[in-house]
């Protein structure tokens, strides 16, 4: 059993996360063990240069002090001043020299202790040549040992040799541990790179399975997408045909009442008055005088009832309409010219002539006026409002515009039925509409509709 597809592209980004953050682990182990080897060969480089300079300032010291002897031999033989050169400058830098080794670090104890050996005997060795120029005699030679000089400048020779030996051992252990160290950190490095390669295969896997996953998931949208938008547009146009069929019916149904109100209860009303009027004309007067304030009411009120009655047939099919077209309709909208209770004025704006236009689509343009200027009435408090009809080349203009209060046509509200009304109005005749508004600053309805469209 598969999982769900919505699963899918989560796995995967967990994965790559993982592996991401192995390899950042992998970097960081790289980082600080590139700077581990990098501190150990540093602290081996120190300690070469180190060593290597201590074996130059033991030979130093042993050329000086043979250098010193031999000029100390030299002076004594031949009386020449220039042969204690060596023995006078020299002294000054076995000084600094010794000074210099007995400052660096060494590794043990007998090291050190063989460097205060060395110094003894080298002072000795010293005091033994300068007794040697106060008495301008060499040292006595003889005996198996050859003599004190000799012996102090064998132990001198000794001990820098051992130093020296033992320098070079540690600098040869040194090279040895670097090169092992090397060779491990060769092994490391290795493991390493192998590691974040594949590392890098396996996010290159798992970017390229992912990108399958998201254009799989993006076909997978787009289909539904295109199936919900055909879903949604038949939704649509069944609500349309629904808006339309009731718009249709409610427009048979007031026609039928109106035609019902105009010939039967307006025949049964003017029956009524013709009758209350002959009533009161055949009655005596000394009958009549005390019914007349109320025949008087009677004919009166069927009066205010047939004014009702034709104001209602009027609003349900308006006769302007049909007997004298869009135009004469329009102007009745206006009435007296009064917007509500703002004593605002109605200003038309309306051609001479119209083309011939279908019955639904006078209708439609007509409805969409009335609509208009009853939302102008009830909510807009407007004192000015414009009503025109233009005729352009393509398109059938009609343009409602009041300096009311205004709304925000993008905030939704449920109670703007009238608008939806209009804009299901003009859908129907395949035109377009446009409210602008601001709170505070008027609207304007404007519904272009197209003159094939009006024509057909």
């Amino acid at each position: 059993m598969s999982r769900p597809s919505s699963l899918l592209p989560r796995t995967t980004t967990l994965l790559l996360l993982m592996v991401l953050a192995l390899g950042f682990t992998l970097g960081v182990v790289w980082l600080l063990s590139a700077q581990r080897q990098s501190a150990t060969s540093r602290e081996a480089l120190q300690q070469l240069q180190a060593r290597s300079s201590r074996i130059a300032q033991l030979d130093t010291l042993l050329v000086n002090v043979l250098d010193a002897e031999s000029g100390v031999r030299g002076f004594i033989n031949s009386n020449n001043p220039v042969f204690l050169t060596p023995y006078q400058d020299g002294r000054a830098v076995v000084d600094k020299t010794l000074a210099a080794l007995k400052a660096g670090e060494w590794e043990n104890a007998a090291q050190r202790s063989s460097l205060d050996q060395l110094a003894l005997l080298i002072e000795a060795r010293w005091k033994v040549m300068t007794q040697a120029l106060e008495q301008s005699a060499l040292p006595k030679t003889d005996g198996p040992t050859g003599g004190i000089g000799k012996e102090l400048t064998d132990d001198i020779r000794s001990l820098i040799l051992g130093l020296r030996a033992q320098t070079v051992a540690q600098m040869n252990a040194t090279i040895v541990a670097s090169f092992d160290r090397f060779a491990e950190a060769r092994r490391t490095n290795t493991v390493l790179g192998l590691g974040v390669l594949v590392l890098l295969l396996a996010i290159i896997v798992l970017l390229y399975r992912q990108e399958r996953l998201r254009d799989r998931l993006a076909a997978l949208l787009q289909s539904e997408n295109a199936r919900l938008q055909a879903e949604v547009a038949a939704r649509t146009a069944d609500l349309s045909n629904l808006a339309t069929y009731l718009t249709n019916t409610r427009e048979a149904e007031q026609e039928r009442i109106a035609r019902e109100l105009h010939d039967e209860l307006g025949a049964l009303l003017t029956a009524a008055k013709l009758d209350a009027g002959w009533i009161a004309r055949k009655l005596p007067a000394e009958a009549m005088a005390p019914l007349r304030d109320r025949f008087d009411r009677l004919l009166d009120t069927l009066s205010q009832v047939i004014s009702i009655k034709r104001r209602v047939v009027a609003d349900l099919r308006p006769p302007l309409l049909a007997e004298l077209g869009l135009i004469e309709a329009l102007r009745s909208l206006a009435q007296s010219g009064m917007v509500g209770e703002n004593e605002g004025r109605i200003e038309l704006e309306l051609p001479e002539t119209l083309p011939e236009l279908p019955a639904s689509v006078s209708l439609a343009l007509f409805r969409i006026a009335q609509e208009a200027l009853t939302n102008v009435r009830r909510h807009a408090q407007a004192k000015r409002v414009r009503l025109s009809l233009t005729v352009e080349p393509q398109e059938i203009v009609l343009q409602v515009e009041d300096d009311g209060t205004g709304f925000d046509p993008s905030v939704q509200r449920l109670n703007r039925h009238g608008l939806t009304g209009i804009a299901h109005r003009v859908q129907m005749l395949a035109g377009r509409l446009e409210v602008a508004s601001r709170p505070g600053h008027g609207t304007r309805i404007e519904a272009r509709v197209p003159l094939n469209a009006a024509a057909a």
